[in-house]
């Protein structure tokens, strides 16, 4: 059975990051900040999906202006993190997003990156958009470690891990690991906040529209799931018992 400092548990084929015709922005690190535009491979990926209305969202509560966010993780990561940006900004809110498509969470437990991100932004919080390539692996528990790893990395920084969304292959355990291990960080259920979520072609990542209606949830429940008497700007509630 590996460890955590075995080489990573990497799929080889027929994972989402092999989706070259909707998502995949190209290899190495893809960045945006708030108020950018994407990388280009968004503006073409509109014709992949079916286009949909984006759902009414109340109003989240006030998020904390002035701050930082990080979001960092793989394609996910890529497909919510430009329009996370965008809503974040309307709050006040700097977010910087770096993902690298085909990456795993072993690939950021180890990154060199990862330090320079965080002396660089010094982020208020770091937002986790992890798993997606990962859900078919044969033994999840073999991640506890690495995501143990990639938590303690952000040196106590609040932080929140956004599951990926599921589609038709389902999942052989992976997001429960994570739920269960993640801690301190908060993590946000995209099954629970944005079910029968609308997909590309690919059946996997979601369409244009939904990217928006995605990122406007994620706010909701971070002004939701915010406690603005904590010790922190970004400090959470704990966890309640679903």
């Amino acid at each position: 059975m590996p460890t955590a400092g075995d080489a990573p548990d990497v799929p080889r084929s027929g994972g989402p990051c092999e989706d070259k015709g909707c998502l995949d922005a190209g290899q190495g690190a893809n960045t945006a900040t708030s108020g950018a535009s994407d990388s280009g491979c968004d503006d073409g990926a509109a014709a992949c999906g079916t286009s949909q209305p984006t759902a009414t969202i109340p109003n989240p509560a006030p998020l904390p202006k002035g701050t930082t966010v990080l979001h960092i993780g793989d394609s996910m990561a890529g497909a919510l993190g430009i329009t996370l940006n965008d809503e974040l900004k309307k709050h006040g809110v700097r977010s910087v997003l770096r993902f690298k498509t085909a990456s795993f969470i072993p690939t950021w437990a180890w990154s060199k990156e990862l330090p320079v991100y965080l002396a660089q932004y010094n982020p208020d919080l770091v937002v986790i958009t992890l798993g997606t390539n990962e859900v078919q692996i044969r033994q999840p528990e073999t991640r506890i470690k690495v995501i143990q790893k990639l938590v303690a990395r952000l040196g106590g920084r609040p932080c929140v891990w956004i599951l990926p969304p599921l589609w038709e292959a389902g999942d052989t355990g992976l997001l429960p690991v994570i739920q269960a291990h993640a801690a301190p960080c908060r993590v946000m259920n995209t099954a629970q906040v944005f079910p029968e979520m609308p997909r590309l072609n690919d059946k996997i990542h979601p369409t244009i529209p939904a990217r928006a209606d995605w990122s406007k949830r994620v706010v909701e429940w971070l002004g939701r799931e915010r406690d603005p008497n904590g010790e922190k700007p970004w400090s959470f509630r704990a966890a309640t018992a679903k």
